[in-house]
Formats: structure tokens, C-alpha cells, sequence
């Protein structure tokens, strides 16, 4: 199988162009650099993507999770990160400045813009927080928010990505978690697969709530 398969050709008529050109990438594909030239902007049909950036003494930031109806690579002139591919994923790709397509419009640059903003307000929510406790809760309930509330969730990033997103360690990840499963909390149903036993509670941990839940956060840290 190819890293890449473009699933509209070149080809392609007029309308699907104006619609974007839909691309399906394998899982670890590298979607862009950082610093390449900002060339398209992307949206994500299905599958999940992560943007992150690489300090000089070679650690990584992930500055984002892109899930299905989001949008990344909104920046102008160069790309601020790099973008992979989480997942095997679909996305529609679009050209960064189209001069006669309707994304060039007012009402579409509005929506795209919008819904970028929305991708950089969960990240400012989650770095609100201020212990591992906090920002973990806050995490798995992004993660259960963004599946339409379910109680059962699949995690498709690694809890080193966790790690590396939330500015923690992997021990600390892996431990406040093992601790919300004997909290009975939340149930492990596999290395990547939650279920949510008690969202009530989970949510007091992430600060959105009274005092019980954020003094444990303290005591967790």
C-alpha cells in the first residue's frame, strides 16, 4: 500500500477541485514540515492528525489533535509545525490562496477561520490547567465531547502523544490514569479503548467544577 493515494486525480472536474481534493494517508505519514511553504490547508474527513514542533534539544511538542470536520495548516507563507497522521486518514486538501474558488470567498474564510479557532480554544483549555490530574480529566473529556458524548471512547493517539501534548511525562500519564481506573472512574477496555463510568467527577478533576475534585487534582500532581 502507498503512503498516499489521491482519491480525486488531477483531472478532476471543476466542482470537485472547488470542493478540494480529497487524499488518504496512511498511518505516520508526514503531511507536511515545519517551515515548508504553506501551500494548502487541509480538512479532516476521517482519522486523526497531530501538529507538532521539534525544540533544539531534539523533544517534541504536540500542538494539536485534528479530528473529522477540523481543519489545520491555516497558516500563511511557511507551516509553524509539522503535521502527521495519528491514524490512517482522509482529508481534503486545498489550495492556500485560490483566487476564483469559492473557499476564496468572505462566508467560507469566515468558517474556515472559525473552526481553526475552535482547534486552538480546546488546546487553550487544556493548558489552562494546572495539575497532571487537571489536564489529563480535561483531556478525556475533550476526547469524549468530540465523539458526541458517548460513554465508551477510543483514545487513537499513544499516551506518549498524551505526553508530549499535555507537557507531562509518560509515567505521569500513564499513572493518573491507572489512578482514575481505581477511582472507578473510568474502565481501561484495552490499551486505547475507555469507557466513562462517572463524567460527573471526571469533570470536578479537570477544575469544572467545585472543590473535592480539584483538591484531589492537587494531591495527584
Amino acid at each position: 500500500m502507498t503512503d498516499l493515494i489521491t482519491v480525486y486525480s488531477r483531472e478532476a472536474d471543476g466542482e470537485q477541485r472547488s470542493a478540494g481534493q480529497l487524499v488518504s494517508l496512511n498511518k505516520g505519514f508526514v503531511i507536511y514540515h515545519e517551515c515548508d511553504p504553506a501551500n494548502h490547508w487541509y480538512e479532516v474527513v476521517s482519522g486523526t492528525v497531530r501538529t507538532c514542533r521539534f525544540m533544539g534539544d531534539g523533544h517534541r511538542q504536540l500542538t494539536g489533535f485534528f479530528y473529522c470536520n477540523d481543519v489545520f495548516g491555516v497558516d500563511h507563507g511557511h507551516y509553524r509545525e509539522s503535521a502527521e497522521a495519528v491514524t490512517g486518514v482522509v482529508l481534503r486538501r486545498f489550495a492556500a490562496a485560490p483566487s476564483s474558488q469559492a473557499e476564496s470567498t468572505t462566508e467560507a474564510r469566515g468558517r474556515i477561520l472559525e473552526r481553526a479557532l475552535e482547534s486552538a480554544r480546546q488546546c487553550i483549555f487544556l493548558f489552562g490547567h494546572r495539575t497532571a490530574a487537571n489536564r489529563v480529566a480535561a483531556f478525556l473529556i475533550s476526547i469524549v465531547d468530540r465523539s458526541g458524548g458517548r460513554s465508551g471512547v477510543r483514545i487513537p493517539m499513544t499516551r506518549s502523544d498524551i505526553a508530549d501534548h499535555l507537557n507531562l511525562t509518560l509515567h505521569t500519564v500513564s499513572r493518573t490514569i491507572s489512578e482514575f481506573a481505581k477511582r472507578r472512574l473510568i474502565v481501561l477496555d484495552g490499551p486505547q479503548n475507555i469507557r466513562i463510568l462517572d463524567l460527573e467527577q471526571l469533570r470536578l478533576l479537570a477544575g469544572d467544577g467545585g472543590g473535592d475534585g480539584d483538591e484531589h487534582a492537587r494531591e495527584s500532581a
